[in-house]
């Protein structure tokens, strides 16, 4: 990670080729699908036929798989970096997600309040087995945690740094 930003802020030249970025692209993909999806049928054997994953799998996975994918995401923060991107570096660059952006830490600040009124409102056991229910909750939560994300960054971000902006001039 500090290799990774010496080389955003100094700039440091890389010299990939495009031939060479787009194999090392299909290879931070399929190194991150792999930890998204690589414990998939340990999952299932664990979750219907109540058998638990092998020990040097759960070890592999355990082990290597945050390792993988950060250095995965590293590599393609650096490949945008150095305009190498291509359509990838045009939609993380789109000016729509500042919006976004700035509401961030507010939904942070706000989301575990509403995600504790939701449970606490609950009349009964709340299962995973429903995907519509999960979905339905999920966006409702989301929806009203940028609301109020919005409301908060109104009243009390914006104005803090403004009034920053202001005393250190």
């Amino acid at each position: 990670g500090i290799n990774a930003e010496y080389g955003i802020v100094h700039k440091t030249p890389m010299y990939i080729k495009v031939a060479v970025s787009v194999p090392v692209w299909l290879a931070t993909f399929g190194l991150q699908y792999g930890v998204v999806y690589g414990p998939h049928d340990d999952q299932i054997n664990q979750i219907f036929l109540q058998q638990p994953a092998p020990t040097v799998d759960a070890v592999a996975y355990g082990c290597l798989a945050r390792i993988t994918w950060a250095v995965s995401l590293v590599t393609q923060v650096l490949l945008c970096q150095f305009s190498l991107g291509g359509f990838i570096n045009s939609l993380l660059s789109w000016k729509g997600w500042l919006v976004l952006s700035r509401l961030t830490y507010s939904v942070y600040l706000v989301h575990m309040g509403l995600l504790s009124i939701v449970a606490l409102q609950m009349r009964g056991p709340f299962f995973l087995q429903p995907a519509f229910q999960m979905s339905i909750v999920y966006l409702g939560v989301l929806c009203m945690s940028y609301l109020w994300g919005a409301v908060l960054y109104l009243l009390v971000e914006l104005p803090v740094a403004k009034l920053e902006r202001v005393l250190y001039r």
